[in-house]
């Protein structure tokens, strides 16, 4: 029979849920369903990236595997968009939080079989990315206090404590992040908001480091819009304690919270602020325009019921 081809991409160092042994019966099983299995670890510092090997991959495969965690999966989103290509994926989360697989998969953790067997059993999904300037990111962007945590959290630390870490390294940035205040004007489809704010999020997901604000649940993976969550700036204490509500879920909206859907939007700073994207370093930005590409991964996912 005609083998599919299949490349596994697999990043070591992002977390603590697979191991060697479900790496190796995960090939096994694959190989007994007709795939080819061909796999190339993650080692930047050998010049292994996920940008650098779909690159040199371009045509060769039917399906890519990418194990590993947000991160893993942001960097094979943007090499899969700069080589143009469009053969279906499969994502392990192993990473340390794993916000997207959320999403994609519900809050099930699900082991290595199981991903492989939506492979072989499952249905695709398309799903929209985000475009950021000139990058990419599949389900959050953001600025201010918060966002930061993800990529400023120490690996190991994630490795050995999870969600606890960000929120850990969350609460040390408290006494200073509540004076954080950034002026942005934001266009959206024909409208402008401005004002201070210490927090901005812009998602494709229910889930942000380990959180599942109300104001997001009713987001949809494929539905060509994205959902901004702004936290306006000098906050009341009553202000907080809704929005600690809302990032547990208990409430859907608060006072001191701009929220809206939009298909492109721009956001203007009076100078350079941090970005992230997908939990990694989306750099040091002054002006950005952030849009929907709709359904342009394409994943496999357990057949729906």
């Amino acid at each position: 029979m005609d083998r599919k081809k299949l490349l596994m991409i697999y990043n070591q160092k992002a977390g603590i849920s697979g191991s060697m042994n479900d790496l190796f019966q995960c090939i096994e099983y694959l190989s007994v369903h007709g795939y080819e299995v061909t796999i190339f670890p993650v080692v930047p510092k050998k010049g292994l990236t996920c940008e650098s090997i779909l690159e040199k991959s371009k045509g060769e495969y039917d399906q890519y595997f990418i194990c590993g965690g947000d991160g893993t999966l942001n960097h094979a989103t943007n090499g899969m968009i700069a080589n143009d290509l469009h053969a279906p994926i499969s994502y392990a989360p192993v990473g340390s939080t794993n916000d997207f697989s959320k999403s994609l998969y519900g809050n099930r953790n699900h082991s290595f079989k199981d991903i492989c067997r939506f492979i072989t059993h499952g249905e695709p999904f398309s799903f929209d990315v985000g475009k950021f300037n000139d990058s990419y990111f599949n389900y959050v962007a953001g600025f201010g206090v918060f966002p930061s945590v993800s990529y400023t959290t120490p690996q190991d630390m994630k490795n050995r404590l999870g969600y606890v870490a960000y929120v850990l390294n969350f609460l040390t940035t408290i006494p200073g992040g509540l004076t954080y205040k950034k002026h942005c004007k934001i266009t959206h489809d024909g409208i402008v908001d401005e004002g201070d704010f210490m927090l901005g999020l812009i998602t494709n997901s229910i889930s942000v480091a380990g959180t599942q604000p109300g104001v997001i649940k009713k987001s949809s993976l494929n539905d060509g819009v994205f959902e901004a969550l702004l936290i306006k700036a000098n906050p009341s204490p009553i202000d907080v304690a809704e929005m600690i509500a809302a990032f547990n879920g208990n409430r859907d909206h608060c006072n001191g919270v701009l929220t809206f859907q939009f298909k492109k939007a721009a956001f203007e700073f009076e100078d350079e602020v941090p970005w992230t994207l997908d939990g990694e370093d989306g750099g040091n930005v002054q002006n950005s325009e952030i849009s929907v590409i709709p359904e342009r991964i394409t994943v496999f996912v357990p057949k729906k019921k």
